[in-house]
């Protein structure tokens, strides 16, 4: 079953409940609703506060950490060297640490594996680094560095780390010019803050991308889009039933 959260406040003229599709009022899910691993759940019009405060409520009795992974898929138009990739994190943890983020990480490399969304089995991950270098001086350098050599420890059999700007992310030409030896573009970016991420997935939804965001640590399959970029098709839940 897909369960359609929402805001009967915000939301009036929802389309009817059938064999595949519940709609349900995030006030109404605390209590009914008898919702399995195997069913999704999809975020609708309604705060992300009011969503997460009673998914969290609801479904994470454990309190294990949750963080959010947004997936562009590429659309026709975008140039041949872009690819499929995942911004992190843009909706919920918003001025991570850096053992904070080293979980952010994890929960993006699990997901990828569990979904298999991406074009490799072995992702780039890159911490934006707006120096492109360590530098001393700067703390979002020394951050991203450290994080490099951290998630190359701990998780370095499952993808591989860089830290530098965004073009580069995305640029061969701009790899080549800053003498950046990585040969393909980024598959997993983690962003400094909620700012940085937000602002990435919004630029990229402005200029043609189909993105979904996910909600990353539980057992529950949960679709959690802006309210800007409501669930419109089925290309979001194609995504998340794939998720074992």
């Amino acid at each position: 079953m897909i369960y359609h959260i929402y805001d009967k406040t915000k939301l009036t003229d929802i389309p009817a409940n059938d064999a595949e599709n519940q709609w349900i009022d995030f006030n109404e899910l605390l209590g009914g609703g008898d919702i399995t691993r195997d069913d999704i759940i999809v975020k609708e019009l309604i705060n992300s506060d009011d969503f997460l405060r009673t998914i969290l409520r609801r479904f994470n009795p454990e309190k294990r950490f949750l963080s959010h992974c947004f997936y562009f898929e590429r659309p026709a138009t975008a140039p041949d060297n872009m690819s499929n990739f995942i911004v992190t994190d843009a909706a919920l943890n918003q001025f991570p640490d850096l053992p904070t983020r080293v979980k952010i990480t994890k929960n993006a490399l699990d997901f990828c594996a569990q979904t298999n969304v991406l074009d490799t089995n072995r992702p780039i991950v890159t911490f934006l680094n707006h120096s492109g270098h360590f530098n001393i001086k700067n703390p979002t350098a020394c951050a991203s560095h450290l994080l490099v050599t951290e998630c190359a420890r701990l998780f370095g059999n499952a993808a591989d780390f860089s830290d530098f700007q965004m073009d580069c992310c995305f640029s061969q030409s701009a790899r080549d010019i800053k003498k950046i030896t990585q040969n393909r573009n980024s598959d997993i970016i983690v962003a400094n803050d909620i700012n940085e991420g937000n602002s990435i997935v919004k630029s990229f939804l402005l200029n043609g991308w189909m993105g979904y965001g996910f909600l990353c640590g539980l057992d529950m399959r949960i679709v959690m889009n802006s309210r800007s970029n409501l669930y419109a098709n089925g290309g979001a839940i194609k995504k998340v039933k794939n998720i074992k």
